[in-house]
């Protein structure tokens, strides 16, 4: 039976269909990743609730899982070269799945928030390893497309996460949210198995120590953000861990420039177009999570919405994300690159500038409206951003590639969450809005530029 399986999935890894059931492969695991960081920003209220904990407290059931996954993306990218990109994915379901049962059945919050920092290793290796597999076994005149549908399973994940969430909390616990994991992980890793190549390793160091002083930089600038409103914007404590956090991301570059084998590669940003457009990336990760995390955290606590409700006020933004994403993939591969961020980026800033100015109302025409139009600029801005880092990187450090594109997503949803948790009781919804529509015309401006 095993010798019929091997026969089986040695015909298909030679067939012609086969790198697009690697697409397949590798986008599930490419919405696990997103879809477990939002699916759990819906039930925040319910989780504080039930542990009887404050948000702010309950904020770090997000913020521990996107805390790990960005200070480990980028060594599990280079343990992706060193190992091959397979062994990493794969491994990564495996402890995806035994950090969800560990959520699921965790007996107080701190439990929770532990075994969603487990969870943000198992994630770390799936969404580190899924755009190298990509760019390893698509040619480069059809590379844009699969990143671009790629994407569509980033905006999947952060669509259904909310919406899941929402229906679960509707139905069932919320340990459900985390308990739903387990069925998905089992088959995902199946598959994988059977369709996947196994991609050569080599020999190289890791950089233990520059990743060590990653994670201590982002959880010190996360802890002053979130904790802002409890400790005070201006006390010595918020501003003293803020500090600690800078010196912390400085003393990391000085390291890296010195590394044999960096956790971040600062070579690659010699690069301009990959530079550029990783740091782009970043801040338009940073205003995006600032917004998912506001709509329906103001929907439930201002609108008196359900978490289904609430969820649903997100669907405008990640509906057409989905719908457009391999088109703007595909167009990437045809227009210059530059010209279309620049345009979704200015179009995301126009959609969230017009919800501050008129205004969050949940299902009011003109906030659907600009909701749509926040949309689109996403779809347009990311996917060829994307696929710029991606094709930018020599082939020998496109594991490392991959993992910083990963870093910067998931530093971004950080340090997105981390601001617009300690802003949301200062400025409030409008406030937050403000400020994502200024950094996006940054982006913008940072996407005119890049070439």
């Amino acid at each position: 039976m095993i010798a019929s399986i091997r026969g089986h999935a040695d015909r298909l890894r030679s067939s012609e269909q086969h790198p697009w059931f690697t697409l397949g492969a590798v986008m599930l695991g490419t919405i696990m990743g997103p879809l477990d960081g939002s699916i759990a920003n819906i039930a925040l209220p319910t989780i504080a609730t039930s542990y009887h904990q404050s948000i702010a407290h309950t904020e770090w059931v997000l913020l521990a899982y996107m805390l790990v996954m960005a200070s480990t993306l980028v060594i599990f990218g280079r343990l992706g070269d060193i190992f091959g990109q397979k062994r990493v994915y794969l491994g990564g379901f495996a402890i995806f799945a035994f950090g969800s049962l560990a959520c699921t059945i965790a007996p107080s919050l701190s439990t929770l928030i532990a075994a969603r920092a487990l969870q943000g290793i198992g994630a770390a290796m799936l969404m580190s390893s899924s755009p190298a597999i990509i760019v390893h076994t698509f040619p480069v005149s059809i590379r844009g497309r699969a990143i671009g549908l790629n994407g569509a399973a980033v905006a999947v994940g952060l669509l259904a996460g909310p919406l899941l969430g929402g229906l679960i909390l509707h139905v069932a616990s919320w340990r459900w949210i985390f308990a739903i994991n387990l069925p998905i992980s089992v088959i995902a890793f199946a598959f994988a198995a059977f369709v996947l190549h196994r991609t050569p390793g080599r020999k190289e160091e890791i950089d233990f120590l520059g990743a060590g002083v990653l994670a201590v930089a982002l959880f010190s600038i996360a802890l002053a953000f979130s904790q802002a409103p409890l400790w005070g914007w201006t006390s010595p404590l918020t501003i003293g861990v803020f500090i600690g956090g800078i010196i912390a991301t400085s003393i990391f570059i000085a390291i890296e420039a010195r590394a044999v084998a960096p956790t971040l590669d600062l070579a690659l940003f010699r690069i301009r177009l990959f530079g550029m457009s990783t740091i782009a990336a970043t801040m338009f990760f940073i205003a995006l999570s600032a917004v998912v995390f506001t709509i329906p955290l103001d929907a439930q606590l201002v609108s008196g919405y359900s978490g289904l409700q609430a969820a649903l006020t997100l669907l405008p933004i990640f509906l057409f994300n989905i719908v457009l994403a391999p088109t703007a993939g595909a167009l990437s591969d045809k227009i210059p690159i530059r010209i279309l961020a620049t345009i979704g980026a200015s179009i995301f800033a126009i959609g969230i500038g017009t919800l501050a100015w008129i205004g969050f109302q949940p299902l009011h025409h003109a906030t659907i409206l600009a909701m749509v139009f926040a949309g689109i600029g996403t779809t347009i801005f990311s996917q060829p951003n994307n696929n710029a880092i991606m094709s930018a990187a020599p082939a020998h450090r496109r594991g490392v590639a991959a993992g910083t594109l990963a870093t910067a997503r998931t530093a971004g949803q950080l340090l997105g969450t981390a601001l617009a948790g300690g802003l949301y009781y200062a400025v409030g919804a409008h406030g937050i809005f403000v400020a994502v529509a200024l950094l996006m015309v940054i982006v913008a401006v940072v996407s005119f530029t890049r070439d």
